[in-house]
């Protein structure tokens, strides 16, 4: 293997976890520092045994420089015990495997230890700390291959002060791309933070609109309201305690949807939909309705929270009897589709346009006089929750159909 190959394969190993770990640095969601620093450990750790294990080190003495890379990177974050010990292994493996004099390399590891305290302690630029162990790195090739050895060549010579210069700018390198995965990271986190205050934002100008609403009828009928008028408090009475309970209805769902939580076990979903059909059989007759039940003999099992899913099929039998004012057939079917159980929820009501289709899943809107516009967006919440998917279909006059996709669990 000639230099240059020599010195790419090197590089690539050593580089390659590094840049894994910055790639995921730039992109992760979540900051923990104490396992952002073990995740950066592990990539010095692995830049190390892939330059041992395929880097050409015991052909190439010289190859060993580029595992006191991962070392410096160590002390370039602060990481002293990760560094101290990654030069042992650096000091073991040149002594049992290279036959490198012992006490050669730790003078130069006790020195980069050094150097290292006297950084902390001065604060010293991490550039002013890489251009010490550079040229503290220079001095050793120095020592050892024109002082303890017999000069060789010219070509030699070159080759020394070419693999000098990669020590020199390899951890410039690392240290920029530092430098960069932290300035993408705090941007990534200044953008979710402004989208999450955006969503506040409209969340909280939403509802101040919705509930303003039945705020101000009741402002207008107490306004006309003669106390001494019997017919009147007969009549504005009551229309101001709906519209006081449509208000707390509203920030009632509202709160309901900014806290959803799933505690998700193994439930039988087969056993869940037989269990709404058997709760809302009185409603149903009262309303007229006929529900028809066709699931798979199967017992289909999924990872989801009992009483979330259950919430959902309710809401959504409940949108379909509201659909079918003088009575109708809902029809809910289950099957098997690949990995997802598909639910579908169909009913002959009086169906949707095109345009309130496209609107169904967001917050506050409603077809219902006296709905929230709330139940359909936190039943979508919940179902995204599962993994799963919830999708519309619906013609004016012709009815609708809700399908429920969820991820089965194979027992």
């Amino acid at each position: 293997m000639n230099l240059m190959e020599d010195v790419i394969l090197n590089v690539i190993l050593m580089m390659f976890p590094i840049l894994v770990y910055f790639i995921y640095n730039c992109y992760r969601e979540v900051c923990m520092e104490k396992y952002n620093h073990l995740l950066l450990d592990v990539s010095l750790a692995t830049s190390m045994y892939l330059c041992f294990r395929y880097g050409n080190v015991n052909h190439n003495a010289m190859g060993l420089m580029f595992c006191n890379l991962p070392i410096v990177v160590a002390y370039l974050k602060k990481q002293s015990s990760v560094a101290v010990l990654l030069s042992l292994i650096v000091i073991s493996y040149s002594y049992f495997y290279l036959h490198i004099d012992i006490l050669f390399m730790l003078i130069k590891f006790i020195l980069y230890f050094i150097i290292y305290c006297i950084g902390v302690k001065r604060h010293i630029h991490d550039n002013t700390f890489i251009l010490l162990i550079a040229v503290l790195q220079g001095f050793f090739f120095s020592l050892k291959y024109f002082f303890v050895f017999e000069f060789s060549s010219f070509v030699y010579t070159i080759k020394i002060f070419f693999y000098l210069f990669l020590f020199y700018l390899l951890p410039f390198t690392l240290l920029f791309l530092f430098q960069l995965a932290e300035r993408v990271t705090s941007l990534y986190l200044s953008v979710a933070e402004l989208e999450r205050d955006k969503q506040i934002r409209n969340s909280l100008f939403k509802i101040t609109h919705e509930v303003k609403n039945p705020i101000a009828v009741c402002k207008g009928y107490l306004e006309m309201l003669d106390v001494e008028n019997e017919n009147q408090v007969k009549r504005y009475i009551p229309i101001v305690r709906q519209e006081l309970s449509r208000s707390l209805d509203i920030m009632s769902d509202f709160m309901e949807f900014s806290k959803i939580k799933i505690e998700k076990e193994l439930i039988d979903i087969n056993l869940l939909l037989e269990e709404i059909e058997e709760e809302l059989h009185l409603l149903i007759i009262r309303k007229n309705v006929e529900l028809l039940l066709s699931l798979d003999s199967d017992d289909i099992y999924v990872m989801g929270d009992y009483g979330r899913l259950k919430q959902v099929f309710i809401n959504l039998v409940k949108n379909s009897m509201e659909a079918m004012e003088d009575g109708g057939k809902i029809e809910i079917r289950g099957r098997m589709e690949k990995k997802y159980y598909c639910i579908s929820v169909i009913d002959n009501g009086s169906g949707m346009d095109k345009d309130t289709l496209s609107h169904m899943k967001e917050m506050f809107f409603t077809t219902k006089p006296r709905g929230t516009g709330l139940g359909v967006c936190l039943s979508n919440e919940i179902i995204k929750a599962h993994d799963g998917e919830m999708k519309y279909d619906s013609k004016l006059g012709e009815g609708t159909k809700v399908i429920v996709k969820l991820p089965v669990t194979m027992l």
